[in-house]
């Protein structure tokens, strides 16, 4: 930075009432011209919001010096305001070569343009320098937000032939693009515009007939799911919840099903407290509840599950497997005689009685 006789020596002063001072500051306005101050001292000047004419700075050295000294500022106002001077005074091949050592400015003058919608200007400027992926990702967003569907089809094919199928694209990118084109396709038979992929998932499970899971058909959900990349724990949630609102409970033994030569085998990518949980906001019947809770391992947890989602054949089993006879009891005498969780809580309570009285049996036969 400059330092305080050098700033003073060269400060603008506001001309006075007086014809002295006034011709004072015409003669330093007209020696800046002639001999512009350093480029240090511009950009202090610029760093605390005063005017500054950079027009006196006619080499292309003394343009550098200045840009050089707004980035070493570390000021995103002071090397924007700098970068706009030497784009509107120096041909664009001299400014783009300055940028290819200066990345600090390309940033902040992308950014400018970006939120100009000069997209154009942008996208030559990430090419000129060689910064395809970005042209690319800038064409991308420009395009996902248009709202008209088929100019928004046009401009993602465009996106993808221009950018992703040439050489050197990610494939990754390239894989995503084709199947947000095939989804838009798809959408547009629906009448699903606009929906993200979930969206159009949960669409999807409405109109199937789940006792067709086999069908090679797009309307099956498991090739949806597997055409878009859908995840596993992504997929169940929705089919899930899909289900459930449906009041369709005899779908979901199937949906978590893995089945082998051998055997079926219990399969779930999602929390079963959650799966529960959530079975329970949806109003699922007990017996379904029941099913998902014989899953969990954990006999304590498993009991305080059921107690929070009101299943009390599983509350009844798993105090049996605890051996909590008192519990038992306690919940035993809370329900209502009659009631088929009565009925049951008794002849646990009789099984649990005489399993203690074989077991004190045999005790007495061992000490003889």
């Amino acid at each position: 930075f400059p330092t305080v006789l050098e700033e003073q020596a060269w400060q603008e002063s506001v001309p006075r009432k007086s014809q002295e001072e006034e011709l004072r500051f015409l003669r330093r306005k007209f020696q800046e011209e002639r001999s512009p101050p350093p480029a240090s001292v511009i950009v202090s000047r610029l760093l605390i919001g005063r005017q500054v004419n950079l027009e006196p700075y006619k080499t292309l050295k003394q343009k550098t010096e200045l840009l050089d000294e707004a980035i070493a500022s570390g000021n995103g106002d002071a090397i924007l305001h700098v970068v706009l001077f030497l784009n509107r005074t120096l041909k664009r091949k001299i400014v783009y070569q300055l940028f290819q050592s200066r990345p600090e400015a390309v940033c902040h003058y992308t950014n400018y343009l970006s939120t100009r919608l000069q997209v154009p200007e942008c996208v030559d400027l990430w090419t000129m320098l060689g910064k395809q992926h970005e042209a690319a990702m800038l064409q991308y967003k420009l395009a996902v937000t248009t709202s008209n569907v088929d100019l928004k089809r046009r401009k993602l094919s465009k996106v993808h032939s221009d950018y992703f199928l040439q050489p050197g694209a990610s494939v990754f990118h390239a894989r995503f693009l084709t199947n947000q084109l095939n989804l838009l396709e798809w959408q547009l038979t629906e009448s699903l515009v606009d929906k993200t992929v979930l969206e159009s998932l949960y669409h999807v499970c409405q109109k199937h007939k789940w006792t067709d899971n086999k069908s090679p058909a797009p309307g099956n959900p498991y090739n949806f799911a597997k055409l878009y990349e859908i995840s596993p724990s992504q997929f169940e949630w929705i089919v899930l919840n899909e289900r459930a609102r449906s009041k369709a409970w005899k779908d979901l033994d199937g949906l978590f099903e893995k089945k082998t030569f051998i055997k079926s085998t219990f399969c779930i990518h999602i929390p079963l407290d959650r799966v529960i949980l959530r079975l329970h906001q949806l109003e699922a019947p007990v017996a379904v509840l029941n099913t998902f809770l014989a899953k969990i391992d954990d006999a304590q947890k498993r009991l305080n599950l059921a107690r929070k989602v009101g299943a009390t054949r599983t509350v009844i089993d798993c105090l049996v497997g605890l051996k909590d006879k008192s519990e038992l009891l306690v919940l035993r005498n809370s329900l209502q005689e009659g009631t088929p969780e009565r009925f049951y809580a008794d002849n646990c309570l009789e099984s649990l009685q005489n399993s203690k009285w074989k077991a004190d049996s045999i005790k007495v036969s061992i000490k003889k």
